[in-house]
Formats: structure tokens, sequence, C-alpha cells
């Protein structure tokens, strides 16, 4: 495992011939939250597809680790939540200035995201490959 990696405690929940499906929960950062009263996912499990690397044999139940690299978590947020505001202001503040209707810019703008979201959707496959979690097996201390 990388030494600035993301790392989260999960178990196996499948396997298959090339992937682990391990189930991790999403609250191990909600203490230091400031949105954690309000959060959808707080004590949530969600289950994580990572590519079967090397000869290490998983079966389900085993204690992992999942983890990624920093430099994935931040692209993830860029792609999520930046770009997508980007685009919003971009479009309402233009859309607004070259036509004096706000309502117009502001409209056009909200009609935006959905067709953001709804292109992110359809290259999902494309982004799984490039965000690849990565699995191995705690190890067992006596």
């Amino acid at each position: 495992m990388e030494s600035n990696a993301i790392n989260h405690e999960g178990k196996v929940v499948k396997v298959t011939d090339n992937k682990v499906y391990a189930e991790i929960m999403v609250s191990e950062a909600c203490g230091q939250c400031q949105a954690r009263s309000m959060c959808f996912s707080k004590g949530k499990a969600i289950t994580v597809e990572t590519e079967r690397e090397g000869s290490e044999n998983f079966t389900t139940g085993d204690e992992v680790n999942v983890y990624f690299t920093p430099k994935m978590a931040n692209t993830s947020v860029i792609i999520a939540y930046v770009l997508p505001l980007v685009i919003f202001l971009a479009l309402m503040f233009s859309i607004s200035g070259f036509t004096g209707n706000e309502d117009l810019g502001a409209g056009i703008a909200l009609l935006s995201l959905p067709i953001y979201y709804t292109i992110l959707y359809f290259n999902r496959d494309k982004l799984k490959k490039k965000f690849i979690f990565k699995v191995e097996k705690k190890a067992d201390f006596i």
C-alpha cells in the first residue's frame, strides 16, 4: 500500500474471477465533518468494486483494507462538484450578460446540470477505469 493512500477498513462481500467487492463504512470521518447532522451517508455502508491483483486469495467475509490515492480523491471531487459548479456559474453569468435576462440565464444554467450528470453517467465505464480502488488483506497480528 502507498504511504499517502486513503485507507478504509472493509469486509469482502463477493469474489469473482478478476474482481473483489468489499463493503466499507462511510462514517469514519463523520466526527470531524461540519455537515454530519445533515448528511445522508452517515453510517452507510457502500460496496466498492476492486480489481484482483497478484496471487492473493480472497474469500467472502475476509477483513481487508481498501485504499486509493489522494490524487484520485481530488480528481473525483473536481469531476463531481467543482466542474459542474464552474459550468453552472459560467452559463448563468454569460447568458445573463449577453441577453440581459437573468431568468433565462439561471434556467439554462440549471438545465446544464442534469445534462452534465447524464454525460457522466454514460461515461461511467471510462471513469471506473480511471478510478481504481486497491484491496489488500488486513495483516493478522498476534
